[in-house]
C-alpha cells in the first residue's frame, strides 16, 4: 500500500530552491482529488510527518502546508515541528476572531504563517504581524492589486511570493515589483512521491476509536491495544518524539509514551491516525508477523529476567523488526525517525546486545535454522520446550489479532 503527495518548489530571486509546497494525492493522477481539504490536510501530514518525515520529502527545506479553517482551528498544525514548516491559510478561509487567534497562537509557537491570495479582508491586517509570506496569484491580482497590497506591508515584515508563474516574462515582471519568492509552471510542475504506507488493522482501530469514547480513559487497555498494531506502534513513538514536544529525554516505550501524552492528546492522535486506515481493507501479512516476534520477544524477556533489559523493550524490538520490508528501504532509516533507547537501536540495526539474541532467537525459530536455535537458547539458558511454548503462544496471540483469513474476510464484505 502507499501514499502519495506531491511538491512544488518555491524559488527565491535567484532561482535557488527555498522550500516546497506539499500537495494531496490520492493516487498517481497527480492532480487534487474530489476531497474535503480538511481531511486532505489530515492525511498528508499523518503520512508524511507520522510514517516518515518532512525533512526527508523536502530535502530540509521548509514545507509550505495548506490549512483550511477546519484543520487551522484543530490542534493538527502542532504535529508539525515549527522549524520545517510554513503553516499556509487557504484563501477561502474568512478572518473570523476565532481564525485571527488561533494564528496569534501558531506565531507564539514559533510557526511561519503564509496567506495564499490574500483578498483585502480588512480583518487581516490585525494579524499582519504575525504573517511572513502573502502568495499573490498573478494570473488573478491586477496591477493596482498588487500596489495596494505592497502598500498595506510596507510597514510589516512581509515578503511576498508570486504563484503560477508561467513564463520567462513574468518572472521577470515579478522580480521588478519586488517579489521575494517564486512558484509556477515556469520553474517545475508537481512533482509526484510515492511512499510505502503501513496502515492500522481495522480491528485495532475500531478498539481504539471505542476505548477514546470512554468516559474515562484507561492507559493500561490503550496501551494494551496499541501494541497489537505495528503502525499505530510506530506511528505512537514519532509523535511523542516529535520535535514540536521539546523532549529533554527520549520515550522508548508505549506505556510511557501513553502515560506521558495523557488522555486528550492520545485520543488526538487516535483520531488522526484511524480516519485514513479505516479505508484502507489490505492488510499485510508483515504486520501479523512482526506482532508474533513482538510477542515472542516479550515473553523471552519475562522469562530470562535479566534486570537490564525490560519486556516492553523487547516487545517493540520484535515489533519494529521489518520495518525494512514494510517501507521499502533500508532498517538503520526507518529506525532513525524513531527515537528508540541505544540498546532497542542497537539490537536492530548492529545486532547487538541481549535484545538481539532475543530477536536472533525468533528469526532463526522462523527459518528452522535449529542449530543456532540450540546455540542462542545455550546463551540465554532457555530450555527446547520453552522456546516452543512461547512460540505457539506469541503466534496464537497474533493469530487472535490478524487472523490468517483476515484479507479474505475483509474482501467478502
Amino acid at each position: 500500500m502507499f501514499f502519495y503527495l506531491a511538491r512544488q518548489p518555491i524559488l527565491d530571486r535567484h532561482q535557488k530552491l527555498y522550500g516546497y509546497e506539499l500537495l494531496f494525492r490520492d493516487g498517481e493522477s497527480n492532480a487534487f482529488p474530489d476531497i474535503d481539504a480538511d481531511i486532505a490536510t489530515s492525511t498528508l501530514i499523518q503520512d508524511s510527518e507520522l510514517q516518515h518525515t518532512l525533512s526527508e520529502i523536502t530535502d530540509h527545506c521548509p514545507a509550505f502546508i495548506n490549512f483550511a479553517r477546519g484543520g487551522l482551528l484543530t490542534s493538527l498544525p502542532t504535529l508539525l515541528n515549527p522549524m520545517e514548516v510554513y503553516i499556509e491559510v487557504l484563501e477561502n478561509v474568512e478572518p473570523t476572531p476565532e481564525v485571527l487567534t488561533r494564528i496569534r497562537e501558531l506565531r507564539n509557537l514559533g510557526y511561519h504563517i503564509a496567506l495564499d491570495d490574500y483578498r483585502f479582508q480588512s480583518e487581516w491586517l490585525e494579524v499582519f504581524d504575525c504573517i511572513s509570506i502573502i502568495k499573490v496569484d498573478l494570473q488573478a491580482y491586477t496591477f493596482r492589486q498588487l500596489q495596494a497590497l505592497k502598500y498595506q506591508v510596507r510597514d510589516y515584515s512581509i515578503e511576498l511570493l508570486a504563484e503560477k508563474v508561467e513564463t520567462q516574462e513574468q518572472f521577470n515582471d515579478a522580480l521588478e515589483d519586488g517579489f521575494s519568492y517564486f512558484q509556477g509552471y515556469f520553474f517545475s510542475r508537481p512533482e509526484l512521491i510515492k511512499r510505502r504506507r503501513i496502515n492500522p488493522t481495522k480491528a485495532a482501530c475500531t478498539e481504539l476509536l471505542a476505548e477514546t469514547a470512554r468516559e474515562e480513559f484507561d492507559f493500561r487497555r490503550m496501551t494494551v491495544i496499541l501494541q497489537r498494531d505495528v503502525a499505530l506502534s510506530y506511528r505512537l513513538l514519532r509523535f511523542v518524539n516529535a520535535a514540536a514536544f521539546g523532549l529533554r529525554e527520549k520515550v522508548t516505550s508505549l506505556q510511557q509514551a501513553v502515560v506521558f501524552l495523557g488522555a486528550a492528546e492520545v485520543n488526538r492522535f487516535v483520531t488522526m491516525a484511524v480516519t485514513a486506515a479505516l479505508t484502507d481493507d489490505k492488510p499485510n501479512e508483515l504486520i501479523r508477523l512482526s506482532i508474533t516476534r513482538a510477542r515472542f520477544c516479550e515473553l523471552v524477556a519475562e522469562y530470562h529476567q535479566q534486570p537490564k533489559v525490560q519486556p516492553n523493550q523487547a516487545f517493540l524490538v520484535g515489533m519494529f523488526s521489518l520495518l525494512d520490508a514494510m517501507f521499502d528501504e533500508d532498517l538503520e532509516t526507518a529506525i532513525r525517525r524513531i527515537n528508540l533507547s541505544p540498546a532497542i537501536t542497537q539490537a536492530l540495526t548492529q545486532r547487538r546486545g541481549l535484545l538481539a539474541f532475543y530477536l536472533g532467537l525468533i528469526r532463526c525459530y522462523e527459518e528452522a535454522h535449529w542449530r543456532k536455535v540450540e546455540a542462542i537458547a545455550r546463551r540465554l539458558q532457555i530450555a527446547h520446550n520453552e522456546i516452543a511454548r512461547m512460540y505457539l503462544q506469541a503466534s496464537e496471540w497474533a493469530q487472535e489479532i490478524i487472523p490468517t483469513d483476515y484479507r479474505n474476510a475483509e474482501s467478502e464484505k
